[in-house]
């Protein structure tokens, strides 16, 4: 099969009965292909950049049905196992059709990954093979895998939510709609965070027994027929869209109406909506990795970004930096390759972002300048009005590219990724098995849900965390490790941290200065050496210095907004912070590890990741309080 595309995938997660009528199956079938083209259409613009993953445990019924269709309708399969594979096996012997073996390892062989669940605290092998609350705790740990790693959950059952079993269709639909109770998440901030929750397309299916709450198969609304139905067509949302800006204009805000549904619908609307939001960032995402990787400076971007991920330190390094980045290719060869797309998009991104803000305030200035010029040139006023007007005109034009183009989001997102993917790459090479999609913070749920959802998809290709957490770094990572992510990101921030504080005390002392010229300097001068006007005129030195007297301020605030809105002070006292925190972590790992520091070496890999996971998205929240805007 062909290897899955660097990209960021979308994850159908399915469960559904086993026992399905055979009657109804074509029609299943169809359904499901259907549902398929519509995800494409209507969240992937069928463009096939974006991969699609089919998150099925195989088990009989609903999920080997979707998992076919999915297959024959080019998605690829992921497929998670409750236990290990030939005690699973059991569960198809005799089955409830002949020949289900066969089939189960048809589709496991064209799976690209089959991650096994470790056995729940407590359970075991012996307590999996005696059946009972053993075996079901692992057909729970799959289903809250499968509600966890998927964008949207494809549920093929008769809508009988009443009776519940442990990793049965009914709790899934129910972790997917709602969140893990603490209880079985096994703790709170898990529960709290619920970033599994999400939406959920039902297709109402008859079961076999003849108690099936369901008579004939049928697909409940989904998708963006949901979404009209609560919110009405384009020109209802358009309507709405400039209400909200007329009221906003006279500082009122509108009430939602979806805070009038009933909570079940409430929370159906918001997961659809949030739904459409993040994927249309990772088909952007994908878009831009595509273009990226075309041409040939995309590909040396791509190149550079991958050799800094193995930063430069100013240490000594005690492992060479070619054997480093091959070690990461070989530990996390995703996580490493997407990192360099992430890495690469973010600096084109910022780029545009930094652009922004200097045409701007740019055009800002010469608005002003022209503003000056028509009170002291009236010969010239209609050219300086033409121009006066070019220049807003300008500022809107390159408001309007950078708000419609997401330069801001898409640079504050991707570099979001990357830093949390850097975090992920050493935690593997260190050997940790913490996951870095728990590790990252949930108090920006919005700013950060697509970071968090990118992550988890690249945790289908890695075994589940075993129950027992290792003890010890792995030596060589633990080198480096400490060579080239404590070291190299310590030398990092503290360079990048005395650039931004320098250049925003540039441009500070700048527009104090030129805020002093003025009054103290620039008038004295006017009203003592200049001659005063004859006839109503002024005089070209008298008039020049009074233009520049008038100019001085409107540059002075300029350079102060322009400092503001790109957070120079905010992000230089952010490097301070994080080089402060890499320097106590050099002092704190040792060069060799004995049986007394390793296990706290390895914490300390964790601490620190997490901290570092926590600054960035700080640094998140920094810059998505300056939005691009027009000046005021």
């Amino acid at each position: 099969m062909e290897a899955l595309p660097d990209r960021l995938p979308l994850v159908i997660g399915v469960t559904g009965h086993r026992d399905l009528r055979d009657a109804d199956l074509p029609k299943l079938e169809q359904e499901i292909a259907a549902i398929l083209a519509g995800l494409r259409r209507d969240y992937l613009g069928n463009d096939g950049e974006t991969p699609i993953i089919v998150l099925s445990s195989l088990a009989e019924g609903a999920d080997r049905l979707v998992a076919r269709v999915g297959l024959a309708h080019g998605a690829r399969l992921v497929a998670p196992m409750p236990m290990p594979v030939d005690e699973y096996r059991r569960d198809f012997e005799p089955g409830l059709k002949p020949g289900n073996i066969a089939e189960f390892d048809a589709l496991l062989a064209q799976a690209v990954a089959a991650p096994v669940m470790p056995f729940a605290p407590g359970n075991s092998l012996e307590a999996v093979r005696a059946g009972g609350a053993g075996r079901g705790e692992q057909y729970r740990a799959v289903g809250r895998f499968i509600a966890q790693h998927s964008n949207v959950l494809l549920a093929l059952w008769d809508g009988d939510g009443e009776t519940m079993s442990p990793g049965g269709t009914a709790e899934v639909v129910t972790f997917k709609r709602r969140g893990i109770p603490p209880a079985i998440a096994g703790s709170a901030r898990a529960s709290l965070d619920a970033s599994e929750i999400g939406p959920v397309i039902q297709v109402i299916t008859p079961r076999q027994r003849e108690t099936s709450a369901a008579d004939d198969v049928s697909v409940r609304p989904w998708g963006r027929a949901v979404i009209r139905h609560h919110r009405g067509g384009i020109i209802r949302r358009v309507l709405r869209g400039a209400a909200e800006f007329i009221a906003g204009v006279f500082g009122r805000e509108l009430d939602d109406p979806k805070f009038h549904l009933p909570d079940d619908e409430r929370r159906e609307l918001e997961s659809w909506e949030t739904f459409a939001a993040l994927t249309a960032l990772t088909r952007n995402f994908n878009r831009e990795a595509r273009a990226l990787g075309a041409t040939t400076e995309g590909r040396a971007r791509l190149a550079r970004s991958l050799d800094d991920l193995i930063g430069r330190p100013e240490t000594p390094a005690g492992v060479d930096r070619a054997a480093a980045t091959e070690r990461a290719l070989a530990v996390a060869p995703r996580s490493c390759r997407l990192y360099a797309i992430a890495d690469a998009l973010a600096q084109i991104r910022q780029g545009q972002f930094q652009r922004d803000w200097l045409y701007v305030y740019t055009l800002a200035f010469v608005a002003f300048l022209c503003f000056a010029l028509l009170a002291l040139a009236e010969a010239a006023s209609n050219v300086i009005l033409v121009l006066y007007s070019l220049a807003f005109v300008g500022i809107f034009i390159v408001f309007a590219r950078a708000h419609f183009g997401q330069h801001q989001v898409h640079f504050l997102d991707y570099r979001a990724l990357a830093e949390a993917l850097r975090v992920a790459v050493f935690w593997k090479l260190v050997g940790s098995d913490r996951s870095v999609a728990d590790g990252y913070p949930i108090k920006e749920p919005g700013e950060l849900a697509w970071v968090k959802i990118g992550l988890r998809t690249l945790e289908l290709f890695d075994a589940p965390a075993p129950a027992t957490a290792a003890t010890a770094p792995d030596p060589v990572g633990h080198a480096i490790a400490r060579t080239y992510w404590v070291h190299g990101q310590y030398a990092f921030f503290r360079r990048r941290g005395l650039r931004h504080n320098r250049f925003a005390e540039r441009l500070e002392n700048g527009a104090l200065v030129l805020l002093v010229l003025s009054p103290f300097l620039i008038v004295p001068i006017v009203i003592a050496f200049t001659p005063a006007p004859v006839g109503g005129h002024e005089t070209p030195l008298r008039w020049l210095l009074l233009l520049v007297s008038g100019l001085l301020p409107g540059l002075a605030t300029a350079l102060n907004g322009y400092s503001d809105k790109l957070a120079l002070k905010a992000q230089g006292r952010h490097y301070d912070r994080m080089r402060m925190l890499y320097e106590r972590a050099c002092e704190l790992l040792p060069e060799t590890l004995d049986a007394q520091t390793a296990p706290l070496v390895l914490d300390l890999y964790a601490a620190l990741g997490a901290e570092a996971l926590a600054e960035n998205a700080q640094w998140v929240a920094i810059y998505r309080q300056r939005p691009i805007e027009p000046p005021k």
